[in-house]
Order: structure tokens, then sequence, then C-alpha cells
């Protein structure tokens, strides 16, 4: 990552990242937010979910002119602005419209493939950020499930939470950003991204309530075997009923298939390390150990 990305990464929290150091993100949180704030973070690839997100959201937006009768305000997407009072808390607002009573209001546009009755909690902590960064009253959350049924709900401006939600902002970024200290880890995925090595001879001594919980995941585990035996237990009682036929029906319902596979190309690794172990040497690279989970 360049100096300049770096810079631009480290100036501010954005409306997008807020529900993450809240923890109401369910793809981000507070840690990951604070490795990308101080140029740790990986960059992130971009997924064809985030690319129609980008090419809708117009479409959004156009549907909720349509369906409020509000009037979109021309190219007043993109634009950043910074909270007067907290320079690090900056928002860009998807739209800004013109309702017919409320005055100027900000529109944020969202794609979902999930069946929602509400705006997820993250989509409404991002409108309520903007609104306190812009100093608007009023706002809505359109949203356009699997392409074709659209939604919104328009919401007030909430001064006491939108204090709340910033006050856990600065905090994160003067004690956990500035001072480049981590915030704690609020899922196993945090965990995974900080301790990727075990420390050699460290040890927790377990309390009763650990206890009682490695009791219960060995007797789940154990379970679990008796059930993936049963499993292939009743899945070779059928093949020897089968023998070479393609599967079972009930009528005209297929129940089970055992069908073969079409024939496949593979690298003979083996032959061309024996052939060939000095240009086979040269390709070898290091791969980093991952931590294993074992039940004792």
């Amino acid at each position: 990552m360049n100096e300049t990305n770096l810079n631009q990464r480290k100036s501010s929290i954005g409306g997008s990242e807020v529900a993450a150091i809240l923890g109401l993100d369910n793809y981000s949180s507070p840690y990951q937010v604070w490795l990308n704030k101080t140029g740790r973070g990986e960059e992130t690839e971009d997924n064809k979910y985030m690319e129609a997100g980008r090419i809708l959201e117009s479409a959004v937006a156009e549907f909720f002119q349509i369906r409020t009768g509000y009037k979109l305000i021309k190219s007043s997407g993109g634009t950043k602005y910074t909270h007067p009072d907290y320079p690090f808390a900056t928002g860009t607002p998807d739209r800004k419209y013109i309702g017919s009573k409320i005055g100027r209001s900000i529109l944020e546009c969202k794609t979902t493939q999930a069946n929602l009755d509400d705006p997820l909690q993250a989509w409404f902590v991002q409108l309520q950020w903007y609104l306190g960064i812009v100093g608007f009253n009023n706002g809505s959350i359109a949203w356009l499930e699997r392409g074709v049924d659209f939604k919104y709900r328009e919401y007030e401006f909430d001064s006491e939470f939108f204090n709340y939600v910033m006050d856990i902002v600065a905090d994160f970024w003067t004690n956990n950003v500035q001072k480049d200290i981590p915030p704690e880890p609020i899922n196993v995925e945090d965990l995974n991204r900080m301790y990727k090595r075990h420390r050699e001879g460290d040890f927790i001594q377990a309390t009763d309530e650990i206890k009682v919980t490695c009791d219960l995941l060995k007797s789940i585990n154990e379970q679990l075997k008796e059930l993936e035996q049963k499993k292939e237990d009743y899945i070779n009682s059928l093949k020897m009923v089968m023998r070479d036929a393609e599967g079972i029906v009930l009528g005209q319902i297929p129940l089970v298939t055992w069908k073969t596979s079409k024939p496949s190309l593979i690298f003979d690794k083996d032959r061309f390390k024996l052939e060939n172990p000095e240009l086979y040497s040269n390709y070898l690279i290091e791969k980093e150990g991952t931590r294993r989970f074992l039940i004792k």
C-alpha cells in the first residue's frame, strides 16, 4: 500500500465503518476497521454483490423518486462531508433529496438478496451517522431485494443516538487508531487474524465452566462420530442393493444416485518430482502454518 492511500485510510472514519466499530456489521468488526486504519489490513477484493450494488445504486434512487414523489438533487452523490467538531468523522451519502414538507434529506441506497421487513441495523446506523455529519433532520433508506422488490423507510435524525455513536467512535479513534492499540476481538475471525500462531508452552488453567464446556464438546464429538458411522453404514447398504444401477427411485421420484464421474486430467506430482528433482525444488514455497483445534 503506498503512502498516499495509507494516509487517506488513516485520516477519518466513514459511514460504512461505523456499524462495524459498534459491532453491528456482519461482515466486519472493530478490529478489522483498526487493521485498515493502521495500514495492516488486506485489500478487499471486489465481488459480484459489491459490483451490483454500485451499478444498481442509481436504479434504487430512481425507484425511490418514483415511489415517493420526492425530488432527488442532481449530482448530490459522492460529496464528502466532515463534522465541524470532529475532524475524523466524515460521511459520503449516496444521494440528497427534497421531501414535500421536510426539506433537504439524505437517501441511502442498498441492494440485498434477503427478504427484509425493515432495514439492517448497519444501514440505520449509517444513515444516522450521515444525518449527524451533514446536519439534516430527515433521511431515508431505500433498498432493492433480488433486483426486483423495492422497499424504503423514512427516519428522523436521532440526536441522542448519534451522540452515543459518536462517543464510541471517538473513543475508538483516539484510543485505538491514534495510539495504535488494537481493540478487543469480538469473533473467531478476529482471533484468527490477531493470533495466527500459538505461544509454545502457554496453557490456560480450566475453570469449572470451561471444564463443562470441554466435556459437552467431547460428548457431541462422540455423537457425531457415531452418526458418521451410521451414515456410512446406510450408504454402503444401499450401494449393495444398487450394484451397477444408476440410482433408486420411488415411482418417478429419485431417492439416491450412484453415478460415475467424468474422467479428468491430474498432474502427477510424484512422478514429476522423481524425474525432475531440481526443477521441482525450484517451485517449492513455504506455506504458513495454521492453528488446528483438537479435542483431547
